[in-house]
């Protein structure tokens, strides 16, 4: 659908060298995810694959120095000590020395280096097979490498942009980076306060990380709201730099210090309207949201274009409608909401439409639940009971579809995504907050997800509740469905303590239907995805059919799930170990004795065959 002069990356592209290695790699939203393959008679002694990462240089600059990814595992002491590997000699755990065991990675920039230098353009990835030979890891072998590069930058494609937040404020990064402060605002009293004020010292190694010996709130929320925050942010300065622009605001949660300040500037210049949600939630004393409505009204050039309202529930919607000269010119939505939460706890996304007749249509909304009793009628309007469907050549294929709606219109929807997602020929991906609710799309998800018809792969935001976490199975293509917050667990060597999770982990609302196949779509935008709430809620679900804009989503969901279900794992395992005083045993890399790992990637029955055949093809 897209003309190639409005599409400046691919997707996905395929390498490979004549000796029988692969890799695929698929563009992400400032992100990659590597997919690598071998050739059956290449898996003899493999151990992993080392990645050499070489950023791009800036234009006359000096060229910058490749290294090796991260890794966290090791070999074992025997293995070291037959290698004559000293780990106190070793300042950082690569994968020159330990090879990734998996036929997958995701690789974000900044994230374990240098995390303020956020550097986007074309990098260089050299990937190689290593071999264990009786313990023994024989030398790189660059005949194997396959070498290529590829384009990391921001998700954007014409005139339409993605932006997710990181979402690991539990995470050994973050820790590396922040140490165990787990604190986004300075106090649960100032709603607006100074983001250069000093959040914390280090109080991890500061030799890992000198420039951050002591760090602000801005560091924090930098690392943490990575492309959601920037794409928020560049619209708010965007909007508030030019008199001729004008922002209309929807919120739900409504406190993160630089969205909140920029809007009551605007307000002053008479440049802004809110609807905020009132529902018990947002009135109790000492939510931000009233001090939010009290320094509104008390600032803004015109307090009436400040409207309180929850529809039948809920004001849920998450969207800036930015106007040029009183007409709509882009709009931002999403399921992030404008708090440090949604931005820097939660992960989360935001999707930016530069395009006139999307933000006409959101600010025809927007005039329709101006005030409380428009909201009570909403359901009854043209807007809550057709689809809007947009087929235009610099944004997606999409449908929009506006709550609360009524029973018969919720019914409608709701069957022909529960059909989709069961009539799945390749995958399903997902990542959601709540996947419990009443729901004929989410009953479909979990049906895909004990299925072994196609790939499934998934995460909640469900904590504790182990009956529902589906973990890799060996010998079954049965799918993964794991938990944002699993529940309490200590992780074993080598891992550092983590910072608890404030909050919620998992925000997003979407659902991947095949990827890899010939009619990709996700499903998103701010809607829970729920029957009762479709119906109560004022939010928007987007339906996206573009092959782009869907791989970024899966690959969004593959990072999510990587990242968690070990941590799945050791929640599991600790509560079936009945004594509370064993410690968790250091986790090692596999051995040359160790081999039934690489197998089940060559297994037919096995997910893990599903997994490295879907990704590489």
């Amino acid at each position: 659908m897209f003309p190639e002069k409005t599409n400046p990356f691919k997707m996905e592209k395929l390498f490979r060298n004549k000796k029988g290695v692969s890799v695929k790699a698929y563009k992400g939203d400032a992100m990659t995810l590597l997919a690598m393959n071998l050739d059956k008679s290449l898996i003899e002694n493999f151990t992993g694959f080392t990645i050499r990462v070489t950023p791009p240089s800036d234009p006359g600059g000096p060229e910058r120095k490749p290294f090796f990814l991260f890794n966290r595992f090791t070999y074992d002491d025997d293995v070291l000590k037959k290698n004559n590997i000293d780990l106190k000699k070793v300042k950082f755990i690569t994968t020159d020395l330990f090879p990734i065991q998996k036929f997958r990675w995701v690789h974000t920039p900044a994230t374990n280096h240098n995390i303020n230098l956020m550097i986007f353009g074309k990098y260089v990835y050299e990937i190689t097979p290593r071999y264990l030979v009786d313990d023994m890891l024989q030398p790189l072998d660059h005949s194997l490498t396959v070498k290529f590069s590829f384009d990391i930058s921001p998700f954007r494609k014409g005139n339409f942009q993605i932006g997710f937040t990181r979402g690991f404020i539990e995470s050994q990064a973050y820790s590396r980076h922040f140490g165990l402060n787990n604190n986004t605002r300075p106090n649960k009293t100032d709603l607006i306060f100074d983001i250069q004020a000093k959040s914390g010292p280090r109080d991890v190694d500061k030799k890992k990380n000198p420039a951050l010996a002591d760090y602000t709130f801005e560091d924090q929320h930098r690392w943490l709201g990575w492309q959601a925050r920037e794409r928020l942010i560049e619209l708010l300065q965007e909007t508030l730099a030019n008199k001729d622009l004008s922002l209309d605001v929807f919120a739900f949660d409504l406190d993160e210090p630089v969205i909140c300040d920029t809007i009551i500037k605007l307000a002053k210049e008479g440049r802004a309207r809110v609807i905020l949600d009132n529902s018990d939630g947002h009135t109790k004393a000492g939510r931000f949201e009233i001090k939010f409505a009290a320094l509104y009204n008390e600032q803004a050039a015109d307090n009436k274009t400040l409207a309180r309202g929850c529809f039948k529930a809920l004001a849920h919607s998450k969207v800036f409608i930015q106007k040029l000269k009183g007409k709509p010119c882009k709009v931002l939505t999403g399921s992030t909401n404008f708090s440090t939460n949604g931005i820097y706890i939660n992960a989360n996304h935001v999707l930016v439409f530069t395009d006139k007749e999307v933000a006409k249509l959101y600010e025809n909304v927007f005039d329709k639940c101006f005030s409380q009793s428009l909201m009570d009628e909403f359901s009854k309007t043209e807007f809550a009971i057709n689809d809007s469907l947009f087929t235009k050549v610099k944004i997606p294929d999409i449908t929009i579809r506006f709550s609360p709606h009524s029973k018969t219109v919720a019914e409608k929807f709701f069957k022909l995504i529960h059909d989709r997602i069961l009539q799945a020929k390749s995958d399903v991906l997902f990542a959601i907050m709540k996947d419990s609710s009443q729901s004929s799309i989410l009953d479909a998800v979990m049906e895909q997800v004990k299925s072994d018809k196609i790939f499934t792969y998934g995460i909640t935001d469900t904590i504790g509740d182990k009956t529902k976490i589906f973990l890799y199975k060996p010998d079954s293509k049965r799918g993964v469905r794991i938990a944002g917050r699993p529940g309490q667990f200590i992780l074993p060597p080598p891992f550092d303590k983590e910072n608890d999770i404030p909050g919620i982990s998992v925000h997003h609302k979407f659902v991947v239907v095949d990827f890899k196949g010939s009619n990709p779509v996700v499903y998103c935008g701010s809607s829970n995805l729920a029957f009762t709430p479709e119906q109560r809620n004022g939010d928007n679900l987007l339906e996206i059919r573009d092959a782009d804009t869907v791989t970024a989503f899966a690959v969004e969901a593959i990072r999510l799930v990587d990242h968690f279900q070990f941590r799945n794992a050791q929640f599991l395992a600790q509560q079936k170990n009945t004594d509370s005083n064993k410690k968790p045993s250091t986790i090692h890399l596999h051995g040359s004795k160790e081999k039934n790992w690489v197998k089940a990637y060559y297994d037919k029955d096995d997910l893990l065959f599903l997994e490295r055949t879907l990704l590489i093809k």
